[in-house]
């Protein structure tokens, strides 16, 4: 388990992040030792509250915002119809959709 004095509110963030996106039911029951990670952010979390709890309030800040996750883990669907990957969106934030314009050049749209 780590030793952290501090942690930064990006850090916090970001291993919730990690935490949300490895407790989908779609990732857990895509490879047999994907729950290993899910248990090893766990218990990261688990011992940084338990041992270094003064300086990472940005740690239990996030647990707190995003305690939909633990909800989520505690009540995964037991039936694989229930479990279904997400949709891909067509056409993400990230990508620009590139239209010709009148005087024969092109536009680019957001």
């Amino acid at each position: 388990s780590p030793y952290l004095k501090q942690m930064s509110m990006v850090t916090a963030s970001k291993l919730m992040h990690l935490l949300e996106a490895f407790s989908t039911p779609w990732f857990l029951v895509a490879n047999q030792t994907n729950y290993h990670l899910v248990f090893f952010l766990l218990e990261i979390f688990n011992n940084i509250i338990q041992y270094q709890f003064d300086g990472n309030a940005h740690l239990v800040y996030s647990i707190i915002r995003k305690r939909h996750v633990f909800h989520q883990l505690s009540n995964l669907p037991e039936d694989p119809a229930m479990i279904s990957k997400p949709k891909k969106r067509e056409n993400s934030g990230d990508q620009m959709e590139v239209a010709p314009t009148s005087d024969g050049g092109e536009d680019m749209h957001r």
